[in-house]
């Protein structure tokens, strides 16, 4: 039987943790909008065979709902909604979901001795009569039942985010990892593409006197802004009590929009102005830069790497 390991996808509230998942998927399965919209915990079982594919709903009255593979997409955004007054009685009380789904490319294997689960938790800091329930169950999962926890970060919102308190995620995670040295954590920037805009503002840009003088001197300045944003990151991190912090930058809703199969015209457009602007930087490598700069690859390979490493832990305690 192999060993559970649980990993906790939390966040400030509208940092894109929905989104962020949706890209792992390569799909619009859990709803994302501007405001926080997870109320439960979503437990995420992915592996290789679609035939698993379904959500089991529990409510707070310990009574629990099976939802078929065919209807989770039309069905899982309601459950996972607040309990407000336009919604139905039969999506009311939920107490957690499990979902089995396979992400696009991190999945458990058979023969692995490691069955990893990823939580999505819901925002904490919310300002609405759902945030002291909010901020308890994200609590209780970093503080006694996470393994490990990716933190995601609004790029546009790194300077609020940077200090901890006794009750946010950075003094959860500094009790936690205080606590547990194997406790792991990775600090992820999302929405990284806002960078690219502050990257044109820079006066040494923007005096530029030709297209080809403007894209040189951005390709010179390329990650500016993103680099800063690391940099304040990591210095945070080391600051309570993370020597050797790993730091990722990403997209989602574009990787998102990479991956899908069918996204509609106005996201298609984005992304194409997106590759326009990696074309005339870049030129011939703009397809090799615009992956790079998506970076979800990275996270789920070095999730991945991490996982392998605690197997081989496994087993060795094992002989």
């Amino acid at each position: 039987m192999p060993r559970e390991y649980k990993i906790a996808i939390v966040a400030n509230m509208s940092a894109g943790k929905s989104t962020f998942i949706n890209a792992m998927f390569a799909d619009n399965l859990l709803p994302a909008y501007s405001m926080a919209t997870t109320d439960c915990p979503v437990y995420i079982y992915s592996d290789h065979n679609p035939h698993n594919n379904k959500a089991i709903v529990e409510f707070l009255n310990g009574k629990k709902t099976t939802i078929a593979s065919e209807d989770v997409k039309k069905e899982l955004k309601f459950y996972a909604k607040k309990d407000r007054d336009d919604l139905d009685e039969k999506y009311r009380s939920v107490k957690k979901i499990d979902l089995h789904w396979d992400f696009h490319t991190l999945r458990n294997s058979e023969e692995s001795q490691l069955a990893f689960t990823i939580i999505d938790t819901p925002g904490p800091n919310n300002t609405d009569e759902y945030q002291d329930k909010h901020q308890s169950i994200t609590k209780q999962i970093i503080l006694n039942e996470a393994d490990m926890v990716l933190y995601l970060f609004d790029y546009g919102q790194i300077d609020s985010n940077l200090e901890a308190t006794k009750e946010n995620i950075w003094g959860l995670i500094q009790q936690r990892k205080a606590k547990d040295k194997n406790f792991e954590v990775f600090f992820v920037i999302n929405k990284i593409d806002k960078a690219l805009e502050d990257n044109r503002k820079l006066s040494t840009v923007r005096s530029a006197k030709t297209k080809e003088e403007f894209y040189q001197k951005l390709k010179e300045f390329w990650f500016y802004h993103e680099k800063k944003a690391v940099d304040k990151i990591k210095a945070s991190a080391k600051k309570y009590g993370f020597t050797e912090p790993k730091v990722f930058t990403t997209s989602a809703e574009y990787q998102k929009f990479s991956r899908m199969k069918e996204i509609s015209f106005d996201d298609k457009d984005k992304i194409d102005l997106l590759k326009i602007l990696f074309t005339e930087t870049f030129q011939e490598q703009w397809e090799e830069e615009l992956l790079k700069y998506l970076h979800l690859d990275f996270i789920e390979d070095a999730t991945r790497v991490h996982l392998e490493d605690i197997e081989k832990q496994i087993l060795s305690m094992n002989y």
